[in-house]
């Protein structure tokens, strides 16, 4: 979990500032556990198809030194921060069409998984520090499964199931074992990303985490505190409207680390919603302060004095939140492709055209589809009305699980096959395999080429 209900345990709010400023939240590594180099093979970086090389590096200083330090204090080498390199690049909004978000890439079911809070007021799939911790964790984990880095490396991308199936068939390392295409080629461009990622130098400003009340407007403690408010909400991107969710008393911010003491201090002592009027405010500068139009925040105080000492209501953040083109945007519905789609097809049934649909998924419209890729398509036709009711129901995720862990793969049908052993042997569900294959019974022809996508 990522908040602190201090509240719990019969306590005021601590007044310790030692105790809540944390520069690294502290992990819960065993005792036995050491954090060693990766033993990834150098000569895996050179078959890698992309070349990593330090000066390229996408990343600042402080977010690397960040995600270092909560690397070390879940015990696991620094160097696994390249993934964050091959994943999105360093960038906390990045999203994909799987539906993927956040520095390391995951799913929204892997993400609750791993304990990440994820609904309309804070996505931690965006957080720095809780995705990383989420991640570090994970692979730990996946470490002390195999033993060997190379191989808890490919089953983060294709899954554990994949590559103890892998090993099954024979062979004991990376290489050695058959994998999907995808993962035969991540596990190389992690090594180049490695190689890589330990030669970076750059000038690192330090960070902090504090704990700061629920249901606070961070762009207060920006103000109070005089930090830039832009950088402020960088680096707390998982608050999708700007403030801590108030479902828990306590919620993790991050702060340069010389503003620490004195944002955890006003945090706890200032009005979490409302804006205190001092001497010499007017309207514009504090609506500057707060990055809201002036004419908006005069239209929610309608008694346009600005007295010293007394509160004036502030207006939702009118920033982008960092989702807002991410799948889960309410504009938006996942569709599954199965086998016989078209593109036109999937178009009509939300009365768009297949270019539509192209520009949504940032595709060319005679690019190809296959069972198992993800579209976006808008809930509103081309005219901007809503969808008749009479349009196809769009499956969605919630209707069926699709397993989407690692990489699409195909199996021939051979002599013996039945639809429970396949969904046994590639940890998916009998009704996947069907759906993707749009298959009406569970009768298996011999040869039969089905997709699937493993856990």
């Amino acid at each position: 979990m990522t908040s602190l209900d201090h509240r719990q345990a019969g306590e005021d709010t601590p007044e310790s500032v030692d105790l809540m400023v944390l520069p690294v939240i502290q992990g819960s590594v065993p005792e036995t556990f050491e954090a060693p180099s990766t033993d990834i093979p150098a000569s895996l970086a050179q078959i890698s198809d992309i070349s990593y090389r330090p000066e390229q590096f996408p990343g600042s200083g402080e977010i690397k030194d960040l995600v270092e330090q909560i690397l070390s204090s879940e015990g696991v080498p620094m160097e696994i921060a390249a993934l964050v390199w091959i994943e999105s690049n360093f960038s906390v909004g990045c999203y994909s069409r799987m539906g993927a978000a956040g520095p390391w890439q995951f799913m929204p079911t892997t993400g609750r998984e791993l304990g990440l809070e994820i609904n309309d007021t804070v996505d931690e799939r965006y957080s720095w520090v809780a995705s990383t911790r989420a991640a570090a964790r994970y692979l730990r984990h996946l470490y002390s499964i195999f033993d060997d880095w190379s191989l808890a490396i490919a089953a983060y991308n294709c899954g554990p199931g994949r590559v103890q199936a892998g090993l099954r068939q024979g062979g004991n390392t990376f290489g050695e074992i058959e994998l999907p295409g995808e993962t035969d080629a991540f596990v190389p461009r992690f090594a180049s990303a490695a190689e890589a990622y330990v030669q970076v130098e750059l000038d690192a400003g330090r960070l902090a985490v504090i704990w700061v009340p629920g249901d606070f407007d961070l762009r207060l403690l920006a103000v109070e505190t005089g930090m830039n408010i832009d950088h402020l909400m960088e680096l707390n991107r998982s608050y999708l409207l700007e403030r801590t969710p108030s479902e828990k008393d306590a919620w993790e911010v991050v702060v340069p680390i010389e503003y620490a003491g004195e944002a955890f201090n006003a945090a706890w002592s200032m009005d979490p919603r409302r804006y205190l009027v001092r001497e010499g405010d007017s309207w514009e500068g504090i609506a500057a302060a707060l990055g809201v139009s002036a004419q908006v925040l005069m239209g929610m105080n309608p008694a346009g004095s600005l007295q010293p000492g007394t509160y004036i209501a502030i207006p939702e953040s009118q920033r982008e939140p960092v989702n807002a083109g991410y799948a889960e945007n309410p504009q938006f519905v996942r569709y599954t492709v199965r086998m016989g789609d078209t593109l036109s097809e999937i178009a009509a049934t939300v009365g768009a055209s297949s270019r539509e649909v192209a520009q949504w998924n940032e595709m060319s419209p005679d690019e190809p589809i296959f069972p198992g890729d993800v579209l976006l398509l808008r809930r509103t036709g081309v005219s901007g009305g809503t969808i008749e009711p009479e349009a196809p129901a769009l499956p969605t995720e919630n209707e069926i699980n699709i397993v989407s862990g690692g990489g699409r793969i195909t199996h021939t049908v051979v002599e013996g096959d039945t639809l429970w052993d396949l969904a046994m042997r590639y940890g998916v569900s009998i009704e996947q395999i069907m759906y993707l294959n749009s298959l009406e019974n569970s009768f298996l022809s011999l040869g039969e080429v089905l997709v699937i996508i493993p856990e």
